[in-house]
């Protein structure tokens, strides 16, 4: 059974996601952009299609998490 009475804290961060519409000249549809604005660093970084921002978000959860873990998972001596 967990100890709820010894668990961490939640990590947060904020990304703000824009996404928009690419139409011709027509007015039809091309394609759909994204980019996300890191709240904390005033960053932002531009994805061509989905793909790339999941593979973003993905690797960045990863990066995030293991940069992380020692400031609240400490290994034991």
């Amino acid at each position: 059974m967990p100890n709820f009475s010894q668990a961490r804290p939640p990590l947060y961060h904020h990304f703000v996601l824009l996404l928009w519409e690419e139409r011709d000249a027509d007015g039809r549809h091309v394609t759909w952009r994204f980019s996300l604005q890191d709240s904390q660093e005033e960053a932002r970084i531009g994805f061509k299609n989905l793909e790339e921002l999941n593979a973003f978000l993905e690797g960045w959860m990863k990066d995030s998490s293991e940069d992380r873990s020692a400031e609240y998972f400490p290994k034991e001596i």
